[in-house]
């Protein structure tokens, strides 16, 4: 059954410092949260008590990867570095340079960094240490994010907004199987967030989202103005979830998206967080009952619970 509603949100943990970046390790369960000035890193299990957090020398965080429940990758301005230890007197390694952009998989092992020379470095975990790859990338990428089987890309210069490219694996090494030209409505958004039913084309600030459905084994892409400038979004099956920095957060379903079109659609459920502060980054973590973390500007870590429409 699709997605109806939000519910239950509760302060899970506070870093007291801008958040940045979010990451999810689906097994053993962990959402990591990095924040700037100072640089911060927060883990929180999913299912219980016990958020810890770890303080890095660095000048500032933008993006944070888990690799495993002991070792994450936070890309600092455009170097990249390994924390190796999170919980026992952490080492800092720096394993890549000119990034400006850090992908976390939910999978863990492999993260992918994104470079200013349109090249890509695979971030891989070898026993205890994490070592870099590098390798071209076919097209100027705009964009990527990794899901647990797939890379989307988002790639310049193909149509007037882009092209979105869906590549099998960690990597977009391997050819496409699936590509969508983008409304020239999207030419300006910058990040991607990748989903097996759903895609969202997005940039922080911005209040068009370009949504591209799968389908039968195509994709389709459209541009739906939410009205207010978002402050990040996430998918889950066919749902869109966006954050305002008014404090809202809002869930948009299958049919909402399917339905949207010059108007700004009414979210299928809304609800104010109350929390200090404006929020800056989502995540997901689980699938059988998912919750969606939220991430502000005053540092405070918050979880929602996803609800399903009941049948009958």
């Amino acid at each position: 059954m699709p997605f109806s509603n939000l519910s239950s949100p509760r302060k899970v943990h506070s870093l007291d410092a801008e958040i940045r970046g979010a990451a999810v390790l689906a097994s053993p369960g962990l959402v990591a949260m990095v924040s700037t000035d100072p640089v911060r890193i927060g883990v929180c299990p999913v299912g219980g008590s016990g958020a810890k957090t770890t303080n890095l020398s660095l000048s500032s965080a933008e993006d944070v990867a888990l690799l495993s429940k002991d070792v994450a990758v936070v890309r600092s301005e455009d170097a990249v570095w390994a924390l190796l230890g999170i919980t026992h007197g952490p080492k800092l390694d720096q394993v890549g340079r000119d990034a400006r952009l850090l992908a976390t998989r939910p999978s863990g092992e492999t993260a992918l960094s994104l470079g200013w020379d349109g090249s890509a470095t695979e971030l891989k975990l070898d026993k205890n240490e994490v070592n870099g790859r590098t390798f071209a990338l076919r097209g100027a990428a705009r964009a990527f994010d990794v899901t647990e089987a797939e890379t989307h890309v988002v790639v310049d210069g193909a149509g007037e907004g882009g092209e979105l490219r869906v590549h099998p694996g960690a990597t977009p090494e391997p050819g496409p199987t699936l590509r969508a030209l983008l409304p020239r409505a999207a030419q300006n958004l910058n990040r991607v967030r990748g989903g097996a039913k759903l895609t969202a084309v997005y940039k922080r600030g911005a209040s068009a989202v370009c949504a591209v459905v799968r389908s039968s084994g195509k994709l389709t892409a459209k541009v739906i103005e939410l009205g207010d400038g978002v402050a990040d979004v996430a998918v889950l099956e066919s749902s869109l979830f966006a954050a305002f920095a008014d404090g809202r957060v809002a869930l948009f379903d299958g049919a909402t998206i399917e339905a949207a079109s010059a108007a700004p659609p009414t979210p299928t459920a809304s609800l104010t967080l109350g929390a200090r502060g404006e929020p800056t980054v989502l995540a997901i973590a689980g699938k059988g009952s998912p919750t969606l973390w939220v991430g502000t500007s005053a540092g405070e870590i918050w979880s929602l619970s996803i609800v399903r429409r009941q049948g009958g």
